[in-house]
């Protein structure tokens, strides 16, 4: 795999290089969620019968992919796609966003500095970023305080996750490290003026709630994100003052300022991250999900993107997704429920994120295809009651 490479040093910690579940009576229902072209009595099912056992898997799975998902309704269980696809859209997607909005509102033309972002004027020591010039944000405090004005939703998210918030968690060394560490957002210059500050890079770790309750005592649940050095083309390590070190991965998204209705923001490159889960309380160990997404510039089969259109409408199209991954221990019906799924995600409505809470009568379009079939449809809010239509494939309902 070719990496972005780099090295930068940051006068507040030191060195950094860049290379570039369910609700009262369980989870879900207690069916195996591995796929079969056999049913139990050993006959061949039919392709009918196959596209069914798929849906009700990702209904088990994956109900953000038919907007049946609240991150803060505790008796909505969660499975790995909604764990993946929910991180994705509030985490480094959105802190993007978020960052770059922050950014544009506060840059003054003819002046170097930016009002809560560090400037630095070669921004890598080394590597693709050597000659060219960032801003970034780094840590717990001045991520929080730059992104208050267009998301207060960061309030209570932990942007520099150490022992401290994991403690209590049954983790190996490897997993500590690789779920401990600080946030960075890089916003990079350009010496051509219509790309400037239009590349943002989010890497590190972070932490942020949810809720999920089994139906027992707890019910606040902390989700950690770590963003995967193996599974992303960008990659950044930091050096501590102590000359200790730790190498995440980077989600590059670049805001396309050539859009012909409204922002286009394209996902750079592979990405990966993984989501440390421990809410099962079917085992003492953590549930990690995986989730790895393709993404080739230029490539209409494997172009990751989101657009927010001059009208409001919301497209999230993933057209290429390597993986995303779990597993959830059950004992009372003994199942691993381990999965792995590939395929392609649409979403397109005013609201797709937080679709469940939107306005009476709103419209989510899906189209996904997951182990080469397609699931079409879509789904109607009513006042918070979800009613989900499909229409591929035939003889499928939801």
């Amino acid at each position: 795999m070719k990496f972005t490479q780099g090295t930068l040093a940051l006068a507040i910690t030191g060195l950094l290089t860049a290379c570039g579940g369910g609700g009262s009576n369980g989870y879900y229902n207690k069916s195996d969620s591995n796929n079969s072209n056999e049913n139990n009595n050993g006959s061949v099912t039919t392709p009918t019968e196959n596209a069914q056992a798929e849906l009700d898997i990702l209904k088990r799975e994956g109900q953000f992919l038919f907007g049946n998902y609240n991150p803060n309704d505790a008796t909505t269980a969660k499975g790995y796609i909604d764990h993946a696809l929910d991180t994705f859209a509030q985490g480094p997607l959105q802190l993007a966003i978020d960052a770059k909005k922050v950014f544009d509102s506060r840059k003054v033309s003819n002046q170097t500095q930016v009002d809560g972002f560090e400037y630095r004027a070669k921004c890598m020591d080394s590597g693709t970023y050597a000659n060219t010039a960032c801003y970034i944000l780094f840590g717990e405090s001045a991520i929080k305080s730059a992104l208050a004005s267009p998301n207060n939703n960061y309030s209570n998210w932990d942007f520099d996750v150490n022992d401290d918030e994991i403690s209590g968690m049954k983790l190996s060394e490897e997993q500590i490290d690789h779920y401990t560490g600080k946030t960075m957002i890089i916003i990079f210059d350009n010496r051509n003026a219509d790309k400037k500050f239009n590349d943002v890079w989010v890497t590190g770790v972070f932490g942020y709630p949810y809720k999920q309750s089994w139906g027992l005592i707890q019910e606040d649940q902390l989700r950690i994100v770590s963003m995967n050095e193996t599974d992303s083309n960008y990659q950044v390590t930091l050096t501590y003052n102590n000359q200790t070190t730790e190498t995440k991965g980077a989600l590059s998204i670049y805001k396309d300022p050539t859009s012909t209705n409204g922002d286009l923001y394209v996902l750079q490159n592979n990405s990966g991250f993984d989501v440390l889960i421990n809410d099962n309380p079917n085992t003492p160990d953590v549930e990690p999900v995986a989730f790895t997404i393709n993404s080739i510039p230029g490539d209409t089969t494997a172009l990751a993107t989101y657009r927010i259109a001059a009208s409001g409408l919301q497209t999230l199209n993933i057209p290429s997704i390597s993986s995303i991954s779990g597993t959830r221990i059950e004992n009372e019906s003994p199942s691993s429920n381990t999965n792995s799924f590939t395929g392609s995600i649409l979403l397109k409505g005013s609201d797709i994120f937080t679709f469940k809470n939107s306005l009476n009568g709103t419209i989510l379009d899906f189209e996904h295809k997951f182990n080469n079939i397609i699931f079409k449809g879509q789904s109607v809010n009513n006042n918070g009651t979800i009613k989900t239509t499909l229409t591929q494939p035939s003889g499928v309902t939801y």
